[in-house]
């Protein structure tokens, strides 16, 4: 894995800033995620190796003198991470689920350990989603409300705590989720054989090109509303 990552991956052009690169690992003896940035680390290997170091199928990557494994365990798509960036700007943001949120009702001990994985990593996602519309929806208020209180008053310290997370910027959540199939089972999590990966990919590019084809995507929402989310790969099974 070194050997490929090390000769398809310019390294010098991930860190000269041109483009920001995050990826996130739990440190395992404290069990704290770990956000590893180009703002704030010199990205190599052993950081990518240290974000897909999913247990028990891999082993923990050794970053210094810390060992960590995939962030995944924690959270599977910390969408937090990229809306609460700072400066807040307005947002078009693609969350790719590999994990379907819904499901049903398990039969046997297989199917629960399938549900069980599925809820796992992606119940962060979910939670991470309706918290930010309903912190976005306050900071909007905020924003309204600061601007027709007298000068006096925005003048103040509880009105300058506000002031500094209020906005009104708004932000289009635009999920791609990868809907199983009933045959892959319990081993979707760490099966990379190449006619499973084919599959993924092909249906990652219809559920994106079925999602780009909706213009309403594209739009970003009124400034009252603040957040809308899309999930245009359920609407139209």
């Amino acid at each position: 894995m070194r050997a490929t990552l090390e000769r398809l991956i310019d390294f010098d052009r991930i860190n000269a800033g041109e483009m920001r690169f995050s990826v996130g690992a739990v440190e395992v003896r404290s069990g704290n995620f770990t956000y590893f940035d180009t703002t704030t680390h010199k990205i190599a290997f052993e950081h990518i190796a240290a974000s897909g170091s999913l247990p028990p199928g891999f082993p923990a990557t050794k970053i210094g003198d810390e060992y960590f494994w995939d962030g995944g365990l924690i959270s599977n798509t910390p969408l937090e991470w990229v809306l609460g960036s700072r400066p807040r700007r307005d947002t078009l943001a693609f969350e790719v689920d590999l994990w379907n949120a819904r499901g049903e009702l398990p039969k046997d001990m297989i199917a629960v350990e399938v549900r069980h994985k599925e809820i796992i990593y992606s119940s962060r996602n979910r939670a991470a989603t309706d918290r930010y519309q309903h912190i976005q929806k306050l900071r909007c208020a905020f924003a309204n409300l600061l601007k027709q209180m007298p000068e006096e008053l925005r003048e103040s310290a509880d009105a300058k705590l506000l002031l500094a997370e209020a906005d009104d910027k708004v932000c289009n959540i635009v999920h791609l989720i990868y809907r199983a199939r009933p045959y892959e089972g319990i081993a979707k999590d760490f099966e990379f054989s190449r006619r499973t990966m084919e599959e993924h990919w092909q249906t990652g590019y219809s559920n994106a090109h079925q999602t780009l084809a909706n213009p309403e995507v594209l739009v970003l929402p009124d400034r009252l509303e603040g957040v809308r989310t899309f999930d245009i790969g359920e609407e139209r099974r």
